[in-house]
């Protein structure tokens, strides 16, 4: 199978890039170290001197659960190995189907440097590997396939059960062949018929192909619409007339694949990110790869960098809906390249952070423009409006220490990255609860009972779902989930979460 390495290892250097690395015996000693002005950034990586390298310990390969691999080690995420290993497997995986997608960009990339951590696997009762079918699920649910693939590749030799997962990720890439051959390797031991029916033809085997889809038929073992695709693919049962695909909750991967192959038309706009991955390519024109960056973003799957890059890549053929946030990317990027007027500055950014400013791709936006605001001549009045962008970015410590800060944020925002602004007056419910969560923390009792048991990762999967409920609007969850966040060290994430709750709209 052909991968794009060079894809994957920038789509997980941006995910440690914007998350934060959190120093694994931080998170391991639960303590929090303040000087006489502000909290200590501890979440800086872990640098490991040749005087510090454990000892080698020699495991035979096939010695090592599966569910342990991982693309990100300890030294890069800061989360200690044994994050997962007291915890039940089937507990994992309810908790991550819970949590599902996170709201906040901050917890959208912890969670991702969660499933791609190493670490050593949870406690199961079987050897069915539900825990990284788990994690590969949500990575391609999200549309992140360069890094599921890299995943399953790492857990080499596959088992069978995990195969059909490679199969899946494989079909929703164009740059990706089909991974037939590890389908057509377990022969009827594959529960699809459709997927053996699709392998068999696509490596030229159309006799045992048509002999299984037949049998398929007669014991109605796929579904309708699934054999109606792959008799029209066959050339054995060829539609009346060309249906138009209706994508909902059933699109299987092997549907989306066989309906572009036979030529349907897809209305790409009502596709779940898992089948709007390959759009990033371009192969689907420029519209289907700005919609995807788009909607990518909002889940934190790319980064600024390739989010940019799309939105440059031509000129704009309309000025309407997409267009306008494509033109407005432009103006601002080129103003900001040429340098050549303050004013010319402040009308792009005013004008493009009006479209960004209330959508889920506020952050990316922040990522994208900061260091380049921060470096350019501006006038008062976008100063104060890139103090504010600059907040919902990783670089809000550098923006918090510019004088202009006090004239242009509100003095609550000082309070999560300095203690000396903690006495500050709360002016709502949310304000309050924030200030509560960093300077009179609850946190449950079950929390510190599971952190003495090991349970690191159950405890920050539970506190997820809490924040999850927290930014509904359920007061007590967000105190009790920031607090425990603080609690095991993530305190990167909590002061970024925090001011995005507070900024994400300014």
């Amino acid at each position: 199978m052909r991968t794009k390495a060079s894809f994957i290892f920038t789509a997980i250097a941006a995910t440690v890039v914007f998350t934060g690395t959190v120093s694994s015996k931080f998170l391991e000693n639960n303590y929090y170290v303040y000087n006489s002005h502000e909290l200590i950034n501890s979440h800086n990586v872990v640098q490991v001197s040749q005087n510090a390298l454990p000892e080698i310990e020699v495991t035979k390969l096939d010695d090592v659960p599966r569910s342990s691999v991982g693309l990100l080690p300890p030294t890069v995420t800061g989360f200690p190995a044994s994050m997962w290993k007291e915890s039940q497997a089937d507990d994992l995986v309810r908790l991550l189907r819970e949590l599902g997608s996170p709201t906040s960009p901050a917890v959208q990339k912890l969670l991702f440097q969660m499933l791609l951590a190493e670490a050593e696997a949870p406690l199961s009762l079987d050897d069915t590997e539900e825990f990284l079918s788990e994690r590969i699920a949500i990575l391609i649910s999200s549309g992140a396939i360069d890094p599921a693939i890299a995943l399953l590749e790492r857990a080499s030799p596959l088992p069978p059960q995990l195969v059909p997962k490679l199969f899946e990720a494989s079909l929703l890439g164009s740059q990706y062949e089909p991974a037939c051959k590890q389908v057509l390797k377990l022969g009827a031991n594959y529960k699809d018929d459709a997927g053996r029916i699709y392998c068999h033809a696509l490596e030229g085997d159309w006799l045992t192909a048509a002999m299984i889809y037949n049998t398929s038929k007669a014991l109605g073992s796929t579904e309708t619409s699934t054999l109606l695709l792959l008799g029209e693919f066959l050339e054995i049962d060829e539609p009346t007339q060309k249906f138009i695909p209706i994508p909902d909750i059933n699109l299987t991967p092997l549907d989306f694949r066989l309906y572009e192959t036979l030529g349907y038309h897809i209305v790409r706009e009502d596709l779940a990110n898992a089948f709007i991955f390959g759009d990033l390519s371009g192969d689907n024109g420029w519209y289907a790869q700005l919609a995807a960056a788009e909607k990518l973003a909002e889940n934190g799957v790319i980064d600024a960098n390739r989010f940019l890059g799309i939105f440059t890549a031509y000129e704009p053929p309309s000025s309407s809906g997409i267009w306008e946030r494509v033109i407005a990317i432009q103006r601002l990027d080129k103003a900001l390249s040429s340098s050549t007027s303050t004013k010319e500055v402040d009308s792009a950014l005013r004008n493009a952070w009006q479209l960004f400013r209330s959508t889920a791709n506020s952050s990316i936006f922040a990522e994208i423009f900061t260091p380049r605001l921060l470096e350019t001549k501006l006038t008062p009045n976008s100063e104060i409006m890139a103090i504010k962008i600059g907040m919902l970015s990783s670089n809000y410590n550098t923006i918090i220490s510019n004088p202009m800060a006090i004239n242009a944020l509100e003095p609550i925002i000082f309070a999560f990255t300095n203690r000396q602004a903690q006495f500050v007056k709360p002016k709502n419910a949310l304000e309050k609860t924030l200030m509560d969560a960093f300077y009179r923390p609850r946190v449950p009792s079950y929390v510190r009972l599971q952190l003495a048991d090991g349970k690191l990762g159950e405890v920050i999967l539970n506190a997820l779902i809490q924040l999850e409920r927290g930014i509904s609007g359920d007061m007590q969850d967000l105190l009790e989930s920031i607090s425990t966040l603080r609690h095991v060290g993530l305190e990167r994430v909590s002061q970024q979460t925090a001011l995005w709750l507070l900024l994400s709209e300014t």
